[in-house]
């Protein structure tokens, strides 16, 4: 047996970690979304100093929702730009993130070391990235739905 080698064992999906993300992404977005809604309709979400998201609804079926959130600001040579597409199931009662950054087909697991750099646990990452962001847009307002940080794009 040679000494200098190292047996990696897989990465195996944290099911319960991701499920929880993905269910708490469902209650932080129904906080923040308005009870009526209709596909095309968007937002723009302001937390300040030049830093705001454009959220918009780009199909609703009878159980399901796909959202896009952008990151916008007018300070871009300072603040990188993030794009999210994430699926609501209401049945399911989840969020999931399903493209980030044109990266589409987000593998719950990946080999490592791998080309692209994408870590072992990348969805489950990209999920909570997602929870941070919606948990950040909630605190910076703490009413509900407020003109002041949901400003639908059609009124404004």
């Amino acid at each position: 047996m040679n000494m200098n080698t190292v047996k990696k064992e897989k990465y195996v999906v944290d099911l319960k970690r991701l499920q929880t993300i993905c269910s708490r992404n469902y209650a932080l977005l129904l906080r923040l979304l308005p009870l009526e809604y209709a596909k095309g309709q968007q937002w723009h979400i302001e937390l300040g100093q030049g830093l705001y998201f454009e959220l918009s609804v780009s199909d609703i079926s009878p159980y399901t929702e796909q959202f896009t959130l952008q990151q916008r600001s007018t300070l871009s040579t300072l603040v990188g730009q993030m794009d999210i597409e994430f699926r609501l199931y209401h049945d399911a009662q989840m969020v999931e993130v399903t493209k980030y950054q044109q990266q589409d087909r987000i593998r719950p697991n990946n080999p490592y070391p791998n080309d692209k750099l994408h870590h072992k646990d990348e969805k489950t990452q990209i999920n909570a990235l997602l929870k941070d962001w919606l948990n950040l847009a909630i605190d910076h307002q703490p009413d509900k739905i407020d003109d002041r940080l949901l400003k639908n794009s059609a009124s404004s």
